[in-house]
């Protein structure tokens, strides 16, 4: 049976560290835009609120699920231009007509904290990243965890969205690894059991429960479950959890795993934010 990986432990150490910055920081502000909601998205949303309230953080929620596509940008740019605003994190899902690109492209680049804007991708691309989605630097913080040196390693990565399976992709290939990016047409196509079955290392970032059988896991493998869902009124994740762990070296949990990271990094981003230079 495979270790679980919990963060919890990680996690206080790092919250500790970061009261300590903020102690000696003006009080910062972040700025959390929201289009559409689903439930992966209301647990991200409260732990944010929650992690901002224990640290001394200014919390602005700001919903837009009817802002047209004009009154997002024009929203986002105000923000730019408020200096009391220190980062802008825009969470997913999108409504229809919000366009990604245009929308990612009108951040203020030292405000962006997920390190969406094309200069920050650009960048991450270059190796030379300045701001890394909270959520790819909490899959690296398990990965750093298990003590597996990447280079030469398989890894398999479910997803292929802009602010995690991409940037992700490009950091474990400027390590060295070998990646395989997998998506919603490898599903479709009926192969994603085959380089589920090669991967020694496997993350998946989709949000569909169970979408990953336990018996398809190379045997010693690390999965790192980044998708959170809902199944039988069950949280869950991607992978089956309780398959998988038989078969696995590591395997994070769908609750104390990556996602409780994924917030605290946010945080710190949000530091880097205000101490930023060009």
């Amino acid at each position: 049976m495979g270790r679980v990986l919990e963060t919890k432990e990680i996690y206080l150490k790092y919250k500790q560290e970061l009261k300590e910055k903020l102690r000696n920081l003006p009080t910062l502000t972040l700025a959390s835009l929201v289009g559409e909601k689903n439930r992966a998205c209301e647990v991200y949303l409260s732990s944010q609120e929650k992690l901002a309230k224990e640290l001394g953080v200014n919390y602005l929620c700001l919903e837009l699920k009817d802002a047209c596509l004009e009154k997002v940008i024009e929203k986002i740019r105000q923000l730019n231009e408020d200096k009391n605003i220190t980062g802008i994190l825009l969470n997913k899902p999108f409504p229809s007509d919000w366009k990604e690109e245009i929308v990612f492209s009108s951040l203020e680049t030292k405000k962006d904290i997920e390190g969406v804007h094309p200069y920050n991708l650009g960048r991450i691309i270059l190796g030379k990243p300045v701001f890394v989605a909270p959520t790819v630097l909490s899959i690296l913080e398990c990965l750093k965890m298990t003590g597996v040196f990447l280079e030469g390693k398989e890894v398999t990565v479910i997803g292929f969205s802009t602010i995690i399976g991409k940037p992700l992709s490009i950091i474990l290939a400027n390590q060295f690894a070998t990646v395989n990016i997998t998506h919603i047409a490898t599903y479709r196509e009926g192969h994603l059991p085959f380089y589920v079955k090669r991967a020694d290392i496997l993350i998946s970032c989709v949000g569909r429960p169970h979408l990953v059988k336990g018996e398809w896991i190379k045997r010693d493998a690390v999965v790192i479950d980044v998708g959170i869902g809902e199944k039988d009124g069950e949280v869950c994740g991607d992978v089956e959890f309780e398959n998988a762990k038989e078969r696995v070296s590591f395997i994070t949990p769908t609750k104390g795993g990556v996602g409780l990271l994924t917030t605290l990094f946010i945080f710190k981003n949000l530091i880097k934010a205000y101490n930023y230079e060009i």
